[in-house]
């Protein structure tokens, strides 16, 4: 999902990019320092969110909105900005979320999750089908595919571990060189005499074996 992020300071503009690299799943395609700036951008890049400050030079985040409402209906604007009174005035212009600075990742975690939610695609008797990324629970490399266990079924997917890894990142950890797991879904961890271990899923049935380099952190999420 494309996202521009507005703001006329360059530090808010690098943080609310950075959060967004840590949500994963959200793909950066611009930034604008003024309101006839974003329109312009808004145009060019075709972005499905808008992350717009309301305080800008010229051409106020309301005013930009207004305007995207009548031309570009789909975008889904969410309003950052550092004056909470404005809020009322956001949503008067039908925005899809407001965030006070200093952001912080829970708050952007939870306005994203209600716009979007990622997943993935496979194939199922020759029809398309699509799954949660949340409820993907254990992800592991085979040949050429990648073969995902969820809840209530299992499939092969085209994207590779390393895909999933780094648009993901807030869901999976990665046990062992083959093998993906859920972050939340790790249940306990029973050491072995090699210095590597094995790991228990939640809704998973097999024990999953975790590499000496990996134990350190998957430790530190139970």
């Amino acid at each position: 999902m494309k996202y521009l992020v507005a703001d006329d300071e360059p530090l808010a503009r690098q943080r609310i990019s950075r959060l967004m690299d840590k949500l994963g799943g959200f793909e950066f395609v611009g930034s604008a320092e003024h309101g006839t700036q974003v329109l312009d951008l808004v145009d060019k890049c075709k972005p499905t969110i808008l992350l717009l400050d309301i305080d800008m030079p010229g051409m106020s985040g309301i005013d930009v909105a207004k305007q995207l409402n009548g031309s570009h209906p789909d975008v889904k604007v969410v309003f950052v900005t550092a004056h909470a009174e404005f809020a009322l005035d956001a949503f008067h212009v039908f925005a899809a979320g407001y965030l006070v600075k200093p952001v912080q990742l829970e708050q952007l975690t939870a306005v994203m999750s209600r716009l979007y939610t990622p997943k993935l695609q496979y194939q199922l008797a020759g029809e398309t089908r699509s799954v949660n990324i949340s409820e993907v629970l254990v992800a592991q490399a085979d040949d050429k595919y990648t073969h995902i266990w969820f809840e209530g079924g299992e499939a092969m997917v085209d994207h590779s571990l390393k895909y999933l890894l780094a648009h993901y990142p807030q869901d999976f950890i990665q046990i062992h060189r083959h093998t993906l797991v859920k972050r939340d879904a790790i249940d306990s961890i029973a050491h072995q005499v090699s210095g590597g271990a094995m790991v228990t899923i939640k809704g998973f049935p097999e024990q999953l074996p975790v590499s000496r380099r990996a134990v350190k952190e998957v430790k530190a999420l139970i």
